[in-house]
């Protein structure tokens, strides 16, 4: 849970340096904001692995 709370902090400094930058750099914003997407995408760490878990009634098979 910590890790995804995390994240969504990360999150609303990111949006908003992106729309700082994009303030003045408008290129720049849509940059950094355009970034954000993919990184979003990616697993947070662990989450794959507890969705297994709890899929396969949490006695470790894969």
């Amino acid at each position: 849970m910590r890790a995804i709370s995390r994240r969504f902090r990360l999150a609303l400094a990111w949006i908003a340096t992106g729309s700082l930058l994009g303030a003045v750099l408008p290129a720049l914003g849509m940059a950094v904001i355009a970034a954000f997407i993919p990184y979003y995408w990616l697993p947070i760490p662990g989450e794959i692995a507890l969705m297994r878990r709890r899929r396969n009634g949490g006695h470790g098979r894969t």
